[in-house]
């Protein structure tokens, strides 16, 4: 018994003596205390990277502050109303109800006619790269998306609600 409460005071003794100098290699001397420091107070505005060498600060105005440039508008040319004289001559007939709805130039404001004006366009170029036989398939579907167009009316003011179940086109 008495070995081992040797043993356990010699492994404290060494404990205590082993913390002892890591405590005292941690503190600073006191001389290097005493002394001022070195380095001069930095000025105001001034940032320092990892290494302690000054950044510098750009001198960019602010978003919040940004005024629009003046344009001075005496010295612009005059406009023309050259477009104008060129879209009424060139004025289209107003098309019948049939070709509005066969029609793509204008697509009903509708999520589904939408994708369905998109599909086509996709389907459209799909077939113009290919051989008749082997686009037959997309040339299949590109008929069943037209007639889907006219029985949604996407081409004038779009479909009802009852439209969507009975002009889905179905595989």
């Amino acid at each position: 018994m008495l070995t081992h409460h040797i043993k356990w005071l010699s492994n404290a003794f060494i404990l205590l003596i082993f913390y002892g100098l890591s405590s005292l290699a941690a503190e600073p001397e006191i001389e290097a205390l005493s002394k001022p420091a070195t380095t001069e107070p930095l000025p105001l505005g001034t940032l320092l990277d990892s290494e302690g060498k000054p950044l510098p600060i750009p001198t960019q105005q602010s978003a919040l502050d940004y005024q629009s440039p003046v344009i001075d508008t005496d010295n612009m040319p005059a406009k023309t109303n050259t477009h104008k004289a060129k879209s009424t001559s060139s004025k289209k007939k107003k098309q019948s109800r049939k070709q509005q709805l066969a029609s793509r130039e204008r697509v009903a404001n509708n999520p589904s006619c939408r994708w369905l004006n998109a599909r086509m366009s996709q389907l459209e170029t799909q077939i113009g790269n290919r051989p008749d036989k082997a686009a037959s398939y997309q040339t299949d579907e590109l008929s069943a998306r037209q007639q889907e167009w006219q029985c949604l009316k996407c081409g004038a003011e779009g479909p009802n609600q009852d439209d969507h179940y009975r002009c889905q086109y179905r595989r």
